[in-house]
């Protein structure tokens, strides 16, 4: 059903009535002329990440979206989601027979949209024929029409088109330009953290390649025989400080079992799963880093350069939000006890495409210097999410165009994380003899 567009049309002259109601139960209403017609916006609690957001378009479209904590028990979050669904049901039922109601809908996690019927603009007998119903019948409509629960692409578009212009789902820029195509996101999601891709699942052509010579060569990074061998002492010194022999098995010696020790001691935290198959960097993985630290510093010694590898060896703690700053502070002060020094804390809370702690340690015992990561529950997802489209940023063939899809995309998944109690006082940390 089009509706008219314009300051004075009928769906603009609702659209005031709701924001006028909305404002009446306390939330910020606002209202936008879009090049296609009036649509509406109401928050709860403007600014804050756990926002309640209502959206609104004269076609009748409306969206509603929630904040709910992560430790909401998955019982409770169906829970309200029925609930808003009840809520939704009957009110279609009952703008069927009756003149519409407004009441406030229970919130949930996600995102629910609905066509929203009864809207004071009488449908045209063409539309009701369209539904199987004569025009003098007012029973609901089945649940089970396919054409009731699908979004037809036109439908999509038209809602999307309406959107303000600083809406981030909307198809323009701020100054009214179209935006280019939206990147297919999927292709930047894994589900799995760090070197989860091989060589296997990539092309051909972009697997890394060892020549006769021993010289190695990958995504345009190159390495020189001696360069590649200093590569591959400085792996072999990371397995060997890692603690795994040669059939991949762990005595009491290494890294891994000390950490697996801390874990024990800990009040609050743990590691994250699979640490065993991530604790070491991947070989090609290795070299292209020391390619990059090459290709800044040419003159300097390459087994200097392999020495500040720092994350040959890697781990990760997680953490509850409300235990997650103390929890950092006592993992550390474990780490001391275990005699590894702190060289480098980077908090990056307060970052737009990461969130965590990055932290350097060193193993006084073999020299090596280790790399630990320290995030709640949702960074730690955050971080394998965007793990893929990070890699493609640090590559450098990568288009600008892409560039700009891939930090969008991370930008978007990092705006998803609440910063826990206490992160952002965590200070930076550099030892000074480092």
């Amino acid at each position: 059903m089009t509706i008219p567009s314009g300051p004075h049309s009928a769906g603009a002259a609702r659209l005031h009535e709701i924001a006028a109601g909305l404002t009446r139960i306390g939330l910020v209403t606002r209202l936008h002329r879009t090049r296609i017609g009036t649509d509406l916006t109401a928050t709860l609690h403007p600014g804050s990440y756990r926002d309640v957001e209502v959206i609104a378009d004269e076609d009748g479209y409306t969206e509603l979206r929630y904040w709910a904590s992560l430790r909401t028990p998955p019982t409770a979050a169906v829970a309200a989601i029925a609930g808003v669904l009840d809520a939704l049901i009957a009110s279609q039922s009952l703008a069927d027979r009756t003149s519409p109601t407004s009441r406030p809908v229970a919130g949930y996690d996600g995102a629910v949209t609905e066509r929203a019927e009864g809207s004071g603009v009488a449908e045209p007998q063409d539309y009701l024929a369209e539904q199987g119903r004569a025009p003098d019948e007012t029973r609901p409509r089945s649940l089970d029409d396919p054409r009731e629960t699908q979004v037809r692409p036109d439908d999509l578009q038209r809602r999307l088109e309406r959107l303000p212009l600083n809406h981030p789902s909307s198809p323009y820029r701020d100054d009214g330009s179209r935006k280019p195509a939206p990147p297919d996101l999927a292709k930047y999601e894994l589900p799995l953290p760090d070197e989860s891709d091989s060589p296997a699942d990539q092309e051909l052509s972009d697997q890394p390649r060892t020549a006769s010579d021993c010289s190695w060569d990958w995504k345009g990074s190159h390495l020189t025989p001696e360069q590649a061998r200093a590569a591959d002492r400085g792996l072999i010194h990371c397995c060997q400080t890692e603690g795994r022999d040669a059939a991949g098995n762990y005595s009491e010696h290494g890294l891994t079992p000390a950490m697996r020790r801390i874990e024990a001691e800990l009040d609050h935290g743990k590691l994250v799963a699979d640490t065993e198959r991530f604790a070491l960097k991947d070989p090609d993985r290795y070299k292209e880093k020391l390619a990059e630290r090459i290709a800044l510093q040419p003159d300097e010694n390459v087994d200097a350069l392999v020495s500040r590898i720092h994350d040959g060896v890697r781990y990760t703690f997680e953490y509850d939000d409300e235990h997650y700053t103390d929890g950092v502070y006592g993992t550390e002060s474990h780490l001391e006890q275990h005699g590894f020094d702190l060289i480098i804390r980077r908090p990056r809370w307060d970052g737009e495409e990461y969130k965590g702690i990055n932290s350097q340690w060193r193993d006084s015992e073999s020299g090596l210097t280790f790399e630990i990561q320290f995030h709640t529950h949702a960074s730690w997802e955050a971080k394998q999410r965007t793990h893929h489209s990070y890699e493609k940023l640090s590559d450098p063939r990568t288009s600008p165009e892409e560039r700009e899809d891939l930090s969008r995309f991370q930008r978007h998944v990092t705006a998803t994380v609440p910063i826990p109690p206490g992160a952002l006082e965590i200070p930076y940390y550099r030892k000074e003899s480092a």
